[in-house]
């Protein structure tokens, strides 16, 4: 979490108003911040066998976060749309377990590592009340997040899309919402009162963190040759890809994603029974943020591929040189993933921990390839 300097003073800045220059409060002071308390405990055990040829570690950790810095909601009759304090209390505990193999096979040299780590975060404490705390992201009004007591930070808290409207008949029977029309999305009544409520009707449909993240890498040698190839993902996760507002939304505003060629277009073609007709005017309802706009965050990343030729040492004693090593490395070079925007491992909201995950057209991470030489005298 990022700290703003001098939070705990009272700050002014300057704003025009009606031709004339004057003062304003930019924040509201908390004199009484103070640090974030960690306490942790962990066990673990390292190990090599056979002439160091296999090797593993295993650990568990165990934490808990204290006075957390929170930008908690506040009325905006105050002037600001959140005040910062320390409150609440987090648990963090999980596994890391790691995995080397480097098997003996004359000039060949291979080195193999695997690991893979388990995290689960739960909220123990929000002040004295232990009020939930919700959150929605700038600007969009129905993007809302839940932080509350046994659950982990940020879960999103939505509306669930069930499809869309096949019929005029099936409409009638089913909860919607005012000018919902035949092809435009069906809610779920959550809580069963037979009335769609955009409050009422919320439910908590995923979270940012993933299950496991891993990663494995081999690298070999033999003679002057050497190659590296790593990977890394990340399992479980849920991404809220506010993007598809404007790119699945059928309104005619921006480019649409091809998905959208399975819209439902008459009762007789429609389409995959999940995606929202085409509508110049859809009064909102088919923008409104719920499980449709919640996607599959897994992923795995060929992160790194380095391929090299170090000279041998009769060229060197010749060149009067220690090393010289041509190589060539890519990185980033391909995702696969079910995610449809850019990158799978983002967060816009990067400075809240309260609203995590959320991509809103972030730009990608881009695929660098580079061909070089070392050279040592």
């Amino acid at each position: 979490f990022e700290i703003p300097n001098y939070a705990f003073l009272p700050l002014l800045g300057g704003e025009d108003y009606l031709g004339a220059s004057g003062l304003k409060p930019n924040n509201i002071p908390n004199d009484k911040l103070s640090w974030e308390t960690t306490t942790m405990y962990n066990i673990g055990l390292d190990a090599e066998l056979f002439k160091r040829q296999l090797g593993f570690s295993v650990e568990y950790y165990n934490g808990d976060t204290t006075d957390l810095f929170v930008n908690l909601p506040v009325p905006q009759t105050t002037g600001f749309g959140t005040f910062l304090q320390n409150i609440g209390k987090v648990n963090n505990r999980g596994y890391e377990l790691g995995l080397k193999i480097a098997p003996d096979l004359g000039q060949l040299k291979w080195t193999s590592n695997f690991n893979i780590s388990f995290n689960t975060n739960e909220v123990l404490e929000l002040g004295p009340e232990g009020t939930p705390i919700e959150q929605i992201v700038e600007g969009v009004d129905s993007a809302f997040f839940r932080t509350e007591i046994g659950q982990p930070i940020g879960n999103y808290y939505l509306l669930v899309q069930d499809g869309v409207f096949i019929s005029q008949d099936e409409l009638n029977k089913y909860p919607h919402f005012p000018n919902t029309a035949v092809g435009d999305f069906r809610f779920v009544d959550v809580d069963k009162d037979g009335i769609l409520d955009p409050i009422k009707d919320r439910t908590i449909v995923g979270n940012y963190a993933p299950d496991f993240t891993y990663g494995f890498s081999n690298s070999f040698k033999y003679k002057g040759f050497d190659l590296n190839i790593a990977y890394q993902g990340s399992h479980g996760g849920e991404v809220l890809n506010l993007l598809r507002r404007y790119s699945a939304n059928s309104e005619g505003n921006f480019n649409n994603t091809t998905e959208m060629l399975n819209r439902y277009q008459s009762p007789i073609n429609p389409g995959d029974g999940n995606t929202n007709r085409a509508n110049r005017k859809s009064q909102g309802n088919n923008s409104r943020i719920s499980t449709w706009h919640v996607e599959d965050g897994s992923y795995l990343r060929l992160q790194n591929v380095s391929l090299g030729y170090s000279l041998p040492k009769s060229v060197l004693e010749k060149l009067n040189f220690d090393k010289i090593r041509i190589y060539a490395t890519g990185n980033n070079i391909y995702t696969w993933t079910r995610f449809t925007g850019y990158n799978p491992e983002v967060n816009k909201n990067s400075g809240t921990q309260l609203t995590p995950g959320v991509d809103y057209g972030t730009y990608p991470l881009a695929t660098t390839y580079s061909l070089g030489i070392n050279l040592s005298f």
